[in-house]
């Protein structure tokens, strides 16, 4: 998309040479430290999903100037939710299970709860999710 510039602030280690940016109008972007390319972060949640390998108050930590809600974060989460195989949808419940807020990913849950491509042991856990999401 670009290249880096001196406008890039909260940086935040991915992996591999893959930072998690913000410029200095609040866009989040994903920075190749490598190749100086940078790439907005929505499009590219896919290169985020090894932040859901760190638990989410370590990573929240390392954001602590910003809201999550005003982070890349939620969408990720989601994303992960619905990824293929088990491995991400198991690392965003585990985020969930540590206490990330799990009232607007409902949806998502009720989806899961209900899949037959899913395992057993990730159905339940969504459902038991799901339960403890609904509105009081």
């Amino acid at each position: 998309m670009g290249s880096a510039d001196d406008r890039l602030h909260l940086r935040l280690k991915i992996n591999n040479g893959l930072l998690l940016v913000r410029d200095d109008v609040g866009t989040w972007l994903i920075h190749g430290a490598a190749d100086g390319l940078v790439y907005p972060a929505g499009h590219r949640l896919v290169w985020l999903l090894p932040l859901l390998e760190r638990t989410p108050s370590d990573v929240s930590a390392e954001l602590s100037d910003v809201p999550v809600t005003d982070t890349p974060l939620p969408a990720l989460v989601r994303f992960a939710l619905t990824a293929w195989g088990s491995y991400w949808p198991t690392l965003a419940l585990d985020w969930l299970d540590a206490g990330w807020p799990t009232r607007d990913l409902r949806d998502v849950l009720a989806d899961m709860k209900d899949s037959r491509e899913l395992s057993q042991p990730l159905r339940d856990r969504a459902l038991r999710l799901w339960h403890a999401s609904a509105p009081a």
